[in-house]
């Protein structure tokens, strides 16, 4: 192909380009053929491609600040994902393998999650969480660790399970090993964008428990981060359980789903007999 041939066709693939608009000052941005080396041409089959030329230096510094922090948010992603220590089991836990039709109150609970996974940036502006509430094996954990799964592949929102025995343990732990540090670990968990406490209520409620799980809540209030709970309590008795403050906080901060029914495993593995 000749020169001008070669020409005449880069500018008619730059016409049918979509404009491109700067997201930081809403200038259009100017588009750019970028030649390729050999090696790259061979690679890709092509002599080069058009690329965006950034509309000012200040706006260019601003993408290449925005670049980092999406690196940096995707680190942590990755970090907390692998600090949430979830079985094999529940990585598969997600929206699309609920079952929501072995039971009444599990497709209510399926209805409410996919409004709220719907609705995500306005919730994570508000601080909106979930409380999943029902008996053993009703669903709790799986919808609630669908909803961080979802939101981590469709979102890249940093996410951290937790299960409030192991909270504790941890922190008891520490008071028992002086040389332990967990300041790192505590700081996750109360400042994760996202925090899932599952079976929450499980301990005993002596003034100690009350106190910890307080401390994790009342930052997370305070700070309006999205944190979606599990508990076999529901709110009437909530506070006996866990403290005024607690349960309060709790209330506000958060939609209530009910799970009610048999067990969700026997339910699902009958029906699939």
């Amino acid at each position: 192909m000749s020169g001008s041939s070669a020409n005449r066709r880069r500018q008619a693939e730059a016409l049918r380009l979509d404009d491109k608009i700067c997201p930081h000052c809403g200038r259009e941005l100017q588009a750019e053929w970028v030649e390729f080396p050999p090696a790259l041409k061979q690679k890709y089959g092509k002599s080069g491609e058009w690329d965006y030329l950034p509309c000012t230096p200040e706006c260019e510094a601003k993408n290449e600040r925005r670049e980092w922090e999406l690196m940096r948010r995707d680190a942590r992603v990755v970090a907390l994902r692998e600090r949430s220590g979830l079985s094999k089991r529940m990585k598969g836990y997600t929206f699309s393998t609920f079952k929501p039709y072995v039971s009444p109150s599990a497709t209510r609970a399926a209805e409410k999650v996919e409004t709220y996974l719907k609705n995500w940036e306005e919730n994570r502006e508000a601080g909106r969480g979930i409380y999943f509430c029902g008996g053993v094996g009703t669903g709790k954990t799986h919808l609630a660790v669908a909803v961080m799964n979802e939101l981590i592949q469709r979102k890249r929102v940093p996410s951290l399970f937790v299960t409030v025995p192991e909270l504790l343990d941890n922190l008891r732990g520490a008071y028992n090993d002086p040389g332990r540090d967990i300041d790192e670990w505590m700081e996750h968990v109360k400042n994760a964008d996202l925090l899932v406490l599952d079976d929450l209520g499980s301990e005993r409620p002596t003034e100690w428990v009350q106190e910890r799980v307080f401390v994790v809540v009342n930052h997370r209030y305070r700070e309006e981060l999205p944190t979606i709970f599990t508990s076999n309590i529901g709110p009437k008795d909530l506070a006996a359980q866990l403290g005024e403050r607690t349960a309060s906080r709790i209330i506000s901060m958060c939609e209530w789903i009910s799970l009610e029914g048999e067990d969700y495993r026997e339910l699902e593995a009958r029906k699939s007999v």
